[in-house]
């Protein structure tokens, strides 16, 4: 799928500074509300207490709970999101968005709309009939778990970044989120990456994609 033409042309410069600054947004926004809700709550309940309020607690006692757990997972997935982060900006500073696949097929969790899949996989097929391997894929930033997984406007196409044997980058214009991706078969895979054009080899290892990430 190397080379195919991906109609329009998008600015990777500013795509990798769109997505830092997601990813630092969404951390930081989790992080404030759960950390409101687990050290906010409990002196403004104590407060309503006080006041006569005594029912508070029965509305305050679940916030509290679920800003706790809330926080602790939050600050869980800061270096998940961190490497993420990194990698991707990593790759869309050697790779362009030069391929563009129409069609994707879901693989596991393609009837999800709740829950969470331990992993998702999906297969990129091109206009011209070109179809990837089995991919492995994570949203960067990770949807929240009371959100359908798949990220927003998959169906309507994929722009790519990167050379799949080793990994890519995949961006929806429909709803400007991101994802990472990488064969599912790593070892599989390692043919081709064998076969792979010295060049080819060195821009993957300056996009920190000589290894499995996900």
């Amino acid at each position: 799928m190397q080379g195919t033409h991906a109609p329009g042309t998008l600015d990777t410069a500013a795509l990798r500074g769109k997505l830092t600054t997601r990813m630092w947004w969404t951390g930081s926004r989790n992080t404030v509300i759960y950390a409101l809700m687990a050290f906010g709550v409990p002196p403004l309940g104590a407060a309503a207490n006080r006041a006569g309020m005594c029912w508070i607690f029965i509305i305050g006692g679940p916030m509290i709970l679920v800003g706790i757990f809330g926080l602790l997972g939050t600050l869980k997935t800061i270096p998940v999101a961190v490497l993420l982060t990194r990698t991707c900006r990593k790759t869309l500073a050697q790779y362009s968005f030069d391929t563009f696949c129409s069609q994707i097929t879901k693989v596991d969790g393609a009837e999800a709309t709740k829950g969470r899949p331990k992993s998702m996989t999906l297969t990129l097929h091109t206009a011209q009939g070109q179809e990837s391997p089995l991919m492995r894929m994570h949203p960067v930033p990770r949807r929240g778990p009371w959100r359908n997984p798949w990220p927003e406007g998959i169906e309507s196409g994929v722009y790519v970044a990167g050379d799949l044997p080793f990994g890519a980058v995949g961006y929806m214009p429909a709803s400007g989120t991101f994802f990472l991706m990488q064969p599912d078969d790593w070892e599989n895979a390692a043919e081709d990456r064998t076969l792979a054009s010295p060049d080819r080899v060195t821009r993957a290892q300056d996009a920190d994609l000589m290894r499995r990430i996900i």
